[in-house]
């Protein structure tokens, strides 16, 4: 079965310059066999139920503003696929999910997959994330998608903690207590399963002051249920800008 994966996929100028996250996420591809599709769930494209984007998708979106002009200059080939579409569309049948008329794939999706994949020749689906659904339905969305992981990686792009009113604007400004303390703390709960904590997580210690709004960290619960165990392996376990985790996770059972 092919990982599922919980991406931190911080700011979208992280593309432009070597750095160890695009190293770890381009290595990470080498762990397990090419999957025939790529079916990812992204932060910046939330509804209020479900919507899968549109089978003719092949473009991507700049929807940032401020960074350097390379970034609205980058190029990424990436392509969705009408025949698996309408097999995810069948597979989330009891979600009442709608295909959307959204043609074009936002940062969430392609900066992370540009990581991954310097070319992609893997058909992508992107699912969106719905803000309507508790904790419990969030967790259940998981367990149906993970039947596709015979031939799909499933990708859910977020972050560990994104309070970007709190950043401070340098790469290795020390971390502040709330992030570091939050990040390890997810960090534990992933290493011993504990499902039930995880879904109450505004409960956590530092929630609201990782995440002023919820919508970097829902994604985590469906990749949650994607798994056996509830248990996932830490990897790129770094904080940038202060704040900003790069912490990501993979699924294996």
């Amino acid at each position: 079965m092919i990982p599922s994966l919980f991406i931190s996929h911080g700011s979208p100028n992280t593309i432009l310059y070597d750095n160890t996250t695009k190293e770890t996420l381009n290595n990470l591809t080498k762990n397990f066999k090419d999957p025939k599709y790529i079916v990812i769930v992204s932060a910046h494209w939330s509804t209020r139920s479900l919507e899968i984007i549109s089978p003719s998708a092949n473009k991507i979106m700049y929807d940032f503003y401020g960074f350097e002009k390379e970034l609205y200059e980058y190029k990424y080939d990436i392509k969705s696929d009408l025949t698996y579409t309408n097999k995810v569309l069948n597979t989330l049948k009891i979600f009442d999910i709608k295909l959307s008329n959204k043609d074009s794939f936002d940062h969430g999706v392609w900066t992370v997959l540009s990581m991954m994949y310097k070319k992609l020749e893997i058909p992508v689906i992107n699912i969106s994330l719905p803000l309507g659904y508790s904790a419990e339905k969030l967790f259940l969305l998981g367990q149906t998608l993970k039947s596709l992981r015979g031939e799909s990686l499933l990708i859910f792009s977020g972050s560990i903690t994104h309070n970007l009113y709190d950043l401070y604007p340098s790469l290795d400004a020390p971390v502040k207590k709330y992030a570091y303390t939050f990040n390890e703390k997810i960090k534990q709960i992933l290493k011993t399963g504990d499902k039930e904590q995880l879904l109450d997580y505004e409960s956590i210690e530092y929630f609201k002051q990782n995440h002023p709004t919820k919508e970097h960290f829902l994604p985590m619960l469906i990749a949650l249920g994607t798994s056996k165990s509830y248990k996932a392996k830490s990897f790129n376990n770094k904080i940038v800008y202060s704040n900003l985790s790069m912490q990501s996770f993979i699924f294996e059972d």
